[in-house]
C-alpha cells in the first residue's frame, strides 16, 4: 500500500504541485490550506507523514506541529521559506522531524520523505514484540518509488529542455526566486518547467512563461519545439499518414475490382 502523504500548505499552488509530483511518484497526497481543516482529517485519519509550512494565517507551523506532536509521533517534515539557521533549530527541537527550505527540489524532497518513512518503520517494528520473529522492513514501501524514479530515462535526439534551463540558471548564480522574479512569473512554475512537469502551469501561463525564461538565460527554444511536435504527434504528421494509409485503402479495392 502506498504511504499516505497530508499536506498542510496555505498556498493552493504549492498544494497543488506537491500533489502533483508525490502522486506522480506513488504517494496518496491529500493537501489542506487551513490548520483546523487538517486537525479535523487528522482525527479521521493519520497520515504516514506530514508536510508542514510555517507561515499559515490561523495557526502558525510552529504551533500546529507541537499541537501534533502533543498527542501523536506521526512523522513531520517542515518545508517552508523560513529557512534560517534558527528557524531550522526552532523547527526541529520543536517537534519536526526534518526541515527543508523552499524552493525545493523535487528529488531531494522524495529522498527525504522516504528516509523519514524507512527511519520510523524501522523503529516501530522495533517497539513490537511480535516483530522480533518477523522481518524488520518491508523495502516495498519506501524503494519502489525510487526504484520508479531512477529508471534509466529514454534516449532522446534533443537534451531535455528542463535540464538546459536548470544548468543556464545555475552557471548564472539565480536561485528559482531571483529568475521568477526577472521574469515576472511565479517560482513554482519555474521549477516545474525545469522538473518538465508542464502539465502543473496553466495552459495560457506556460508559453509566456518558457518564452520569458529561456530569453533570461539565453536558451534557444526551437530544437525543443521541433522534437517535441515529433513526439507529440504533429498535425501535419498525423494528416500525412492518414492520407497514406487511405490511398492503400483506395489502391487495394481497386486491385480487387
Amino acid at each position: 500500500m502506498n504511504a499516505h502523504i497530508m499536506v498542510i500548505d496555505d498556498e493552493p499552488l504549492i498544494c497543488r504541485l506537491l500533489e502533483y509530483q508525490l502522486g506522480g511518484a506513488g504517494y496518496e497526497v491529500a493537501s489542506f490550506q487551513r490548520a483546523h481543516e487538517a486537525m479535523l482529517a487528522l482525527a479521521r485519519r493519520q497520515p504516514d507523514l506530514i508536510l508542514l509550512d510555517v507561515m499559515m494565517p490561523e495557526m502558525s507551523g510552529w504551533d500546529l506541529c507541537r499541537q501534533i506532536r502533543s498527542s501523536s509521533n506521526i512523522p513531520i517534515i517542515m518545508l517552508t521559506a523560513k529557512d534560517g539557521d534558527d528557524d531550522v533549530v526552532r523547527g526541529l527541537t520543536g517537534g519536526a522531524d526534518d526541515y527543508m527550505g523552499k524552493p525545493f527540489n523535487q528529488n531531494q524532497l522524495i529522498a527525504r520523505i522516504e528516509t523519514v518513512l524507512r527511519r520510523t518503520h524501522a523503529v516501530a517494528s522495533r517497539s513490537r514484540p511480535a516483530a522480533i520473529d518477523a522481518p524488520v522492513n518491508n523495502p516495498s514501501v519506501s524503494v519502489a518509488p525510487m526504484q520508479q524514479r531512477t529508471q534509466a530515462p529514454p534516449v532522446r535526439r534533443v537534451p531535455r529542455l528542463g535540464a538546459q534551463l536548470s544548468a543556464a540558471r545555475r552557471q548564472r548564480g539565480l536561485s528559482l526566486h531571483d529568475a521568477a522574479q526577472a521574469c515576472g512569473v511565479r517560482w513554482e512554475f519555474l521549477q516545474a518547467i525545469e522538473q518538465e512537469e508542464f502539465g502543473y502551469v496553466p495552459r495560457a501561463e506556460l508559453r509566456y512563461t518558457l518564452r520569458a525564461y529561456s530569453s533570461l538565460l539565453d536558451v534557444d527554444l526551437k530544437p525543443y519545439s521541433k522534437q517535441q511536435r515529433v513526439e507529440q504527434g504533429h498535425p501535419l504528421v498525423i494528416i500525412t499518414i492518414v492520407i497514406v494509409l487511405l490511398a492503400l485503402v483506395i489502391i487495394g479495392i481497386a486491385l480487387l475490382l
